[in-house]
């Protein structure tokens, strides 16, 4: 596959970067407000830049693109740590409930509606009845509840549901235990195709936190000085910022592999989300590390955005199955655990 992106999605993430540096001062007093998310720029950015309808169908108001241009958006929004309910609501329960002909899809789509997918091992469904609990990010806001019981999807209102937000260590995107006790659901869709369109989108999130990891660990290496010289000209510090540099590249060439594979309905796509997903979050997770500790004691402060990252990237691995999961389900794929039997 020959991979570069079009004038039209250079232009995409260009338009998407400049947003989302506008909305970074602000980040601490979001994180900080009652609902966890400025209302003001989720309005901005599903409704006035039209980034939630991005894959819903021209026929439906949206934009008609792909999973591609969504990562795009994903990639600028995790460089910022933007809090908000978009990668549930957008990257994950809308493509569950069918990007076309359900009746809640222009609503998430324009940000009226917060959506949020509720899975989870401890969701059960006998007949059409739904029971059972589930950690959703951005629970506490959502309107309705996608949840996701084995390969099939349901929308549950939230009023039919108790919800209790908790206190979490990743601050910028809260959760919630939500509860389901016999709740009457309408019939299922299909999950296993929406599932890798979510875990793409929180890949490509992934690699912008790695990438604003990076770049504010070269940044300070050019400013810190120690025994007369910038510590980024010390080889140990380049080896480790150069072996950050790589890794990135290869799980952001692993997300757009994965990106332009679903929107081609390539026979390959569920292996490549799968690859894509446990790449960029193990990635993001080596390069917050090293952020952290290449900064130096500057880099354990609470004042400093190295611990949001840091966090960021380990309830990342919490969300849509951990890297362990997607590593299991590829040698499913690609048929390693036949041959081990």
């Amino acid at each position: 596959m020959q991979f570069a992106l079009t004038a039209e999605q250079e232009l995409i993430a260009d338009t998407a970067r400049g947003l989302f540096a506008e909305f970074a001062p602000s980040l601490r007093a979001t994180i900080a407000s009652e609902a966890g998310y400025d209302r003001e720029h989720w309005r901005r950015v599903t409704r006035d830049m039209g980034f939630g309808a991005i894959m819903l169908p021209e026929v439906g108001g949206g934009a008609g693109l792909g999973i591609v241009e969504l990562a795009l958006v994903m990639i600028e929004m995790g460089r910022t740590l933007f809090p908000s309910p978009f990668l549930p609501g957008i990257g994950a329960a809308l493509p569950l409930i069918g990007l076309s002909g359900s009746p809640e899809a222009p609503g998430i789509a324009s940000g009226e509606t917060i959506a949020a997918p509720a899975i989870g091992s401890a969701l059960q469904l006998e007949g059409d009845r739904l029971s059972g609990e589930a950690l959703v990010p951005f629970g506490h806001v959502a309107d309705l509840f996608v949840a996701v019981v084995g390969d099939r999807a349901m929308v549950v209102p939230a009023g039919m549901a108790q919800v209790e937000r908790l206190a979490t260590m990743d601050v910028t995107r809260p959760l919630a235990r939500v509860r389901f006790d016999r709740v009457a659901v309408a019939a299922a869709c299909g999950a296993g195709r929406a599932l890798d369109q979510a875990r793409i989108a929180l890949a490509a999130e992934c690699v912008g936190g790695a990438d604003a990891a990076l770049a504010a660990t070269v940044d300070y290496a050019k400013q810190r000085i120690q025994f007369g010289r910038p510590i980024g000209s010390f080889q140990a510090l380049k080896h480790r910022m150069a072996d950050m540099m790589i890794a990135i590249e290869a799980a952001r060439t692993a997300v757009y592999y994965a990106a332009a594979a679903m929107d081609e309905d390539d026979p390959a796509a569920p292996e490549a989300a799968a690859i894509a997903h446990f790449t960029a979050i193990e990635t993001y997770q080596m390069a917050a590390g090293n952020m952290i500790q290449l900064h130096g004691g500057i880099g354990f402060t609470w004042e400093h955005d190295a611990h949001l990252h840091f966090k960021r990237a380990r309830s990342a691995a919490t969300m849509f199955g951990t890297p362990a999961e997607s590593r299991s389900r590829l040698a499913t794929l690609i048929g390693l655990d036949a041959q081990a039997a």
